[in-house]
């Protein structure tokens, strides 16, 4: 991905761009040194195609009822294995692959779900800056409540209500548990 560093006016080449707590930190090539920036002296120029071989997610395009207005919303997250990997999940589920990962803790609290180990978005900040990147209308970092922290999250398109993680990790879930497929748009 390109950006601009403004104090030198230059356009470089990154293999990767991770923005957080105010400063950029971004790698040349794969598994090089990271360098820092603050967020303020760089532009990123090119956001992130899904379809571009550098994501390395699939994005998944939810439609889904927002819980305020009631009316057809668009989600969109990654959903990936919580093992390191970053693979995609995808269906035909494999639900031995993501119990080795579950979060017994978080399950024993809340057994309404599986907690299986994946990720979705608000849960990896270099995953999140890039879906924030390619729909920078339609995720935007708020304050959550639930979680007491300030993470991306997806807003209704309608009324600007929070779609957070919690709301979107359950769904998925149920998804996973009952061995549906999750529609997405391979955008």
């Amino acid at each position: 991905m390109k950006f601009r560093d403004k104090r030198k006016n230059e356009v470089k080449e990154a293999y990767s761009i991770v923005i957080r707590d105010g400063k950029a930190y971004i790698t040349f090539v794969e598994n090089g040194k990271e360098y820092t920036y603050y967020e303020d002296n760089i532009d990123i120029m090119q956001p992130i195609s899904p379809k571009d071989n550098n994501t390395p997610f699939k994005v998944y395009k939810l439609k889904k009822r927002c819980y305020r207005c009631h009316k057809e919303t668009t989600i969109y997250t990654y959903i990936v294995f919580d093992d390191g990997t970053y693979e995609n999940v995808e269906y035909p589920w494999d639900k031995q692959r993501l119990l080795k990962n579950q979060n017994l803790f978080a399950h024993l609290q809340d057994p309404s779900i599986e907690y299986y180990g994946l990720l979705v978005i608000g849960d990896d900040e270099r995953l999140d800056q890039m879906l924030m990147n390619q729909y920078p209308d339609q995720i935007k970092v708020k304050y959550s409540k639930t979680q007491g922290r300030r993470y991306p999250m997806n807003l209704c398109v309608h009324c600007g209500a929070q779609q957070g993680w919690y709301f979107i990790y359950h769904e998925i879930n149920e998804w996973i548990k009952d061995m549906k497929e999750i529609p997405f748009d391979e955008i």
